[in-house]
């Protein structure tokens, strides 16, 4: 789709909705159904916002990836909204070969290059290729209009800022897309994302991390060693034991990370992870990095640990510091707001389930609505990439069912934080 068509496209999204909202309130003023009326209009609605994020590409479709997300941790009729747009996970549509053969030919001589696509992402789009010394390689090509497209299809995603919050009141819609606007420069820059590739891959290296090795990088050619696997939506479907695994490693994968490398893994979608043959667990697109990241996760596992010991007044004391709630906010409020799960840190081993997660939605997985009746409360946005990758991560998680040893690894996390010295980072800050 060019970037007229699609800025036409998009700039009509609020136009059409307007149109079937008042074409509901005219049915209901002559007997119809009111509820009925104004359900199947504003379905109506999300069915033609997934079909043109999905044709839109660029930040549009990942915006609408990133929505995607929270559709299982959101009240019953505001999920069944988003659900639609799990399908951009899948039904992103690839560019001809012909649109993305120039930017290859950066390639070295003898690279042989699969003309259909085998994935196609928001900023680009995945070539399986035979590298030149004849090993099996994933070719991520960017779409040569990337850049220009970033800049048309933030000015129409901010026009339909109102439409969404309306139709999505539990989620803070307008913070998630200034966060999602202040990194897709970094996410159109492949030779960062292949630093960041080297670095997480050094570290987590013999592990039970499997990330691939980077062979070539350009600002927008990034070519790595294939790695095959179950996909993360399909891991809900294996054996018990293997699911447990890939949630355990998970897990470990999004806590420690910020500790051991100094970043997060900061696009938490099901198309980035998978668990290898060798019950490894295989991470993909390092595109969006959080950095100087640790302190929401930190606070996260403080805050189960203080509550395990009683002491609300600690998690008001670390909540206050790290700026995330008012000072008059009493510590039976925020108590009452955070409903913690002191499970995570007693039992021997925890079920993630989606029922559990369910009960985070109004407090850790969106803290802005949760508290935005408490007095003064700020989140600050250097927290905001850290705080969906850790909650991404969580939902994936508690996607397929996995259960395991968490208290241990929220241990680790506050030994390995206080031997980086990121203990002391929200208080500092």
């Amino acid at each position: 789709m060019g970037l007229i068509r699609r800025a036409v496209s998009l700039a009509a999204i609020p136009v059409t909705t307007g149109a079937r909202m008042a074409g509901a309130a005219a049915s209901s003023a002559l007997g119809a159904d009111k509820d009925s009326a104004y359900a199947k209009a504003t379905l109506a609605s999300a069915e033609a916002i997934t079909a043109t994020l999905a044709k839109a590409r660029g930040p549009v479709m990942k915006f609408g990836q990133t929505l995607a997300l929270f559709s299982q941790i959101l009240p019953p009729e505001q999920a069944a909204l988003l659900k639609g747009m799990s399908r951009l996970y899948e039904d992103a549509q690839a560019q001809p070969y012909e649109k993305v053969e120039k930017v290859l030919a950066v390639l070295p001589d003898g690279v042989e290059v699969e003309r259909v696509a085998i994935a196609a992402a928001s900023l680009g789009q995945v070539h399986r290729a035979v590298w030149i010394d004849g090993s099996p390689v994933a070719i991520k090509v960017q779409y040569p209009d990337a850049a220009r497209a970033v800049k048309s299809d933030m000015l129409q995603l901010r026009a339909m800022l109102p439409l969404a919050k309306r139709m999505l009141p539990s989620l803070d819609v307008g913070a998630l897309l200034e966060e999602h606007a202040s990194r897709l420069a970094e996410e159109l820059d492949y030779t960062r994302e292949a630093g960041w590739m080297r670095t997480f891959r050094a570290e987590w290296l013999g592990e039970d991390i499997t990330i691939p090795e980077v062979l070539f990088a350009t600002p927008k050619v990034l070519v790595t060693r294939w790695m095959d696997g179950t996909p993360w939506l399909q891991v809900a479907d294996l054996p018990e034991e293997r699911r447990n695994r890939a949630g355990e490693l998970l897990s470990r994968f999004m806590f420690l990370s910020p500790a051991r490398v100094g970043a997060t893994h900061a696009d938490p979608h099901p198309g980035n992870y998978r668990l290898l043959e060798d019950d490894t667990l295989g991470v993909l697109d390092f595109g969006s990095v959080a950095v100087k990241s640790g302190a929401f996760t930190w606070v996260f596992a403080e805050t189960i640990r203080l509550a395990a010991q009683g002491d609300e007044d600690g998690i008001l004391r670390i909540w206050q510091r790290a700026g995330l709630v008012g000072a008059s906010t009493t510590a039976e409020r925020l108590m009452s707001l955070l409903d913690v799960d002191t499970r995570l840190w007693t039992e021997p081993e925890f079920d993630f389930t989606i029922e559990w997660l369910g009960r985070l939605a109004g407090s850790w997985t969106d803290p802005v609505a949760a508290l935005e009746d408490a007095t003064a409360l700020s989140f600050p946005p250097s927290y905001l990439l850290e705080h969906r990758a850790l909650m991404g991560a969580l939902t994936l998680v508690c996607s397929v069912g996995s259960k395991f040893r968490a208290g241990d690894l929220l241990r680790e996390t506050l030994a390995t934080y206080a031997e980086e010295g990121l203990a002391q980072r929200p208080y500092d800050e």
